[in-house]
């Protein structure tokens, strides 16, 4: 079989219509920070900000900018997540399956079975997805240890001391405050007492019947 030296012009554009996208189109990109993520593209003055698991639909043209912002890659690596493979491609930005996990996929993976896919997890995710998985660890008090301790190897943050120090914080919070008390520290001085008589009281008989002279007409 001889080899094929070229092919038709119109299979050139099929492969190119497939494969790339328009920067005009606009792309799903979700923020799967805990917190806000925010970046600022100087050269065409936009300044985007993500609330806790929001969704934008970002352009390709700025998603492409980003990459080349200093800070932008990571960002767009770690802190966002591209909801679209096509984009993902164009931008030649090549991803293990852990990109694209949720902070509810992260908790059904903490809290399930299957050790070898959490560890997978743990080499292949991005940064910010194990970030999530670090602080549910913490705060959902997972209770599988070995998991535990894979994300204390992993990260160095010690899950088993964040979770005590929660707790005692916790158990401090329901104590009930003591009452505050106020005592004097110095002690006032005592009220003045009731006037004091000078002199001996004068004696005063009472109920006595006062004696009178009777006067008789002669």
């Amino acid at each position: 079989m001889g080899k094929i030296k070229y092919l038709p012009h119109y299979f050139y554009i099929e492969i190119k219509g497939d494969k790339f996208m328009k920067d005009s189109e606009l792309v799903v990109v979700r923020n799967r920070n805990n917190g806000t993520t925010g970046y600022t593209i100087y050269d065409t003055n936009v300044r985007r900000r993500f609330a806790p698991g929001e969704t934008k639909k970002i352009s390709l043209e700025e998603l492409r900018a980003l990459q080349y912002t200093p800070g932008g890659d990571y960002i767009l690596k770690n802190l966002l997540i591209i909801e679209n493979r096509g984009a993902l491609e164009d931008l030649n930005m090549k991803v293990e399956p852990e990109y694209f996990y949720t902070e509810a996929k992260i908790k059904e993976l903490l809290y399930s079975n299957e050790m070898d896919a959490f560890l997978d997890f743990l080499d292949f995710a991005p940064a910010g997805a194990i970030e999530i998985a670090k602080q549910l660890a913490v705060t959902e008090k997972i209770p599988d240890s070995r998991k535990r301790e894979a994300i204390t190897k992993k990260t160095g943050f010690n899950i088993d001391n964040a979770i005590n120090v929660n707790k005692v914080l916790e158990e401090e919070e329901k104590k009930e405050p003591e009452k505050d008390t106020k005592e004097r520290r110095v002690k006032a001085e005592d009220a003045p007492s009731a006037p004091q008589r000078r002199t001996a009281a004068p004696e005063v008989k009472v109920g006595e019947p006062k004696k009178y002279n009777v006067v008789t007409k002669k």
